[in-house]
């Protein structure tokens, strides 16, 4: 028996058989994780383009009397399949993401509120109030369920809106124990949050058409 010959297969094999075991640890888990990165990718942005598309239905409905504008952009999203091109999202109108319209909005909404009169007030906070809701109940429900992979930035800007727009629900309630009181609708309570949830949803979506795979025209 050539003991050499032998010994020699035993220390190539050895040596293979490491160099084996290296590369599937460094090898194995790199692929892996840049195909779930590229899985995530993918999804991420399809959680964005559905918040982007919500915001702009609220958006798109805002009352006539404090638009700013009829101007429209566009949001796209990078295809799944093709990279080079883009998909549809939503169309934005009024573009409250137009220069110096989120002040113009502020401006619009404090003083609709200041010259209603008590009824008026009242019916025009209780339609945003409803208005709000849904989005509520939307962000919300990505919070909970869809929140992975998300960047934490817009995680914490969407449960502050949240949080805001459970605020004036919560205190628009309140003139109900007001027209007990006063038989009059004043629509006073939680009056006073809505601008600065304007102002929050406009933040939110300039920090979502920031993201990769998104885009305004």
């Amino acid at each position: 028996m050539d003991w050499d010959s032998f010994w020699i297969n035993i220390y190539a094999g050895s040596i293979y058989f490491i160099l084996g075991i290296l590369v599937s640890i460094w090898l194995i888990p790199k692929f892996t994780i840049r195909l779930l990165k590229r899985k995530n990718i993918i999804h991420f942005r399809s959680k964005i383009a559905f918040i982007i598309s919500e915001l702009c239905e609220f958006l798109n409905s805002i009352p006539k009397e404090i638009k700013v504008n009829n101007d429209s952009t566009t949001f796209l999203v990078r295809n799944k399949k093709y990279p080079d091109l883009y998909d549809f999202v939503a169309i934005l109108n009024p573009n409250v993401l137009k220069l110096v319209a989120p002040e113009q909005l502020k401006v619009n909404i404090l003083t609709r509120i200041q010259q209603c009169s008590g009824e008026e007030r009242y019916n025009f906070v209780n339609g945003e109030v409803e208005r709000l809701k849904p989005v509520q109940d939307t962000l919300e429900n990505i919070l909970t369920s869809h929140s992975l992979n998300i960047d934490d930035k817009i995680i914490s800007t969407i449960s502050t809106l949240c949080i805001e727009i459970r605020i004036i629900v919560n205190e628009f309630r309140f003139n109900a124990l007001s027209e007990e009181l006063t038989g009059e609708k004043e629509g006073i309570s939680g009056a006073n949050r809505l601008d600065k949830i304007y102002e929050t949803i406009i933040y939110l979506l300039r920090l979502l058409e920031k993201e990769n795979g998104i885009k305004r025209e």
